[in-house]
């Protein structure tokens, strides 16, 4: 898979801008505020709906504009695509996929599958659990539809749940009857998305232990284990898990009604992530820390191969400077051949694209070659 055609107007500091970039490497490169994320970002955008910056639509039109446009056009293994994308200052978007609007954003999930490194990626090991939970859930939304909607289902359900909860607390209802009904639901739409989870951490973790040693010169091995709030863990049968989940769900019900949230799910869950014993984000450097970001990345693009059968676009942003020469040379030996690449960064000039890739120079959000 690769990204054949990229269109941006009014993107950002981008005035309207075009590439047709090249089906391997693509070096972005120029200095620091001149539009080199915002082109990644670009991509991602159309690969998974939203900004990975969670930035608001508003704030991604060009300023003194009203709306930005995005057109991709990308050539899968057996078909290609082209998706467009048009979101308005007032706050109203569409989305064409092949000339077809499509209502629902999610209809893009899997059209375009992208991996996206970059600095904010340090908060998988600095930051809290969420920043782990959307990592895996990021790439399993674009795998899997059934996740995707297994996600939305969840959400609802707890925040049903939550407001069920406060009303018991409250005293404004009985309601103990219809919390029954919600820890089912909780259960069975939980379950799915804990075994979803742990199948993914599974096949994640060697490939992550492997970049790792490779990357720190076999001297570190990165430990990644999956961390649900049930006790137990997903390494077991759904039913297995489902009785788990009754049981610390029900042992929990007194705590819950005097707390008035839901306290037990997969909106708990984390990641352990250790590098030779010791946990990566109490004891790791900034350097192990960023290595183990790099690696855990590099094995989701693995993952996403494995399971789709196509190598998913590559986003790097900005990741040679805080990389020692050893470490830019294994991560450059390791992308050749493997699938579309877009790195950026203000250096890079001993990493010649040569007759598989093409350098891009951005200023000011103009985008020349070369």
């Amino acid at each position: 898979m690769y990204l054949s055609h990229l269109l941006l107007h009014n993107f950002r500091n981008y005035i309207r801008e075009t590439i047709n970039p090249h089906p391997q490497l693509n070096l972005i490169q120029g200095e620091n505020a001149q539009g080199k994320s915002n082109l990644l970002e670009a991509i991602f955008l159309l690969g998974m709906g939203k900004s990975p910056f969670n930035a608001r639509s508003r704030e991604i039109i060009r300023w003194g504009q009203e709306w930005f446009c995005l057109k991709g056009r990308v050539q899968r293994r057996d078909h290609s695509l082209e998706v467009e994308m048009t979101y308005k200052r007032d706050g109203s978007r569409e989305v064409t996929i092949n000339g077809q609007r499509e209502e629902n954003i999610s209809q893009l999930l899997g059209r375009i599958n992208v991996v996206l490194f970059s600095p904010e990626d340090l908060q998988l090991l600095k930051g809290g659990p969420s920043f782990r939970r959307r990592f895996l859930d990021l790439q399993l939304c674009q795998m899997s539809p059934r996740y995707f909607y297994y996600l939305q289902q969840y959400r609802r359900i707890i925040q049903q749940r939550n407001m069920l909860l406060k009303d018991i607390g409250s005293g404004h209802t009985p309601g103990r009857d219809d919390l029954s009904v919600w820890d089912g639901q909780l259960i069975q739409v939980g379950t799915g998305i804990i075994s979803r989870r742990q199948e993914a951490v599974n096949k994640l973790a060697p490939l992550a232990a492997a970049f790792h040693r490779k990357m720190s010169g076999d001297k570190e091995e990165l430990t990644v284990k999956y961390r649900p709030s049930i006790a137990g863990g997903g390494e077991r049968s759904r039913e297995e898990i489902a009785a788990d989940f009754q049981r610390v769900l029900t042992a929990a019900r007194r705590e819950e009604l005097k707390r008035q949230y839901t306290m037990v799910g997969p909106h708990r869950d984390d990641l352990a992530i250790s590098i030779n014993g010791k946990d990566v984000r109490t004891y790791g450097s900034q350097g192990q820390q960023r290595t183990a970001a790099l690696s855990l990345k590099m094995a989701e693009s693995h993952h996403m191969e494995g399971e789709m059968g196509e190598q998913p676009i590559l986003l790097l942003d900005d990741i040679m400077s805080e990389l020692d020469a050893r470490r830019r040379q294994f991560v450059f030996a390791a992308i050749q051949g493997k699938g579309q690449v877009f790195i950026s960064g203000t250096e890079g000039d001993e990493f010649a694209p040569g007759g598989w890739g093409r350098r891009y120079s951005i200023s000011q959000g103009r985008i020349g070659v070369g």
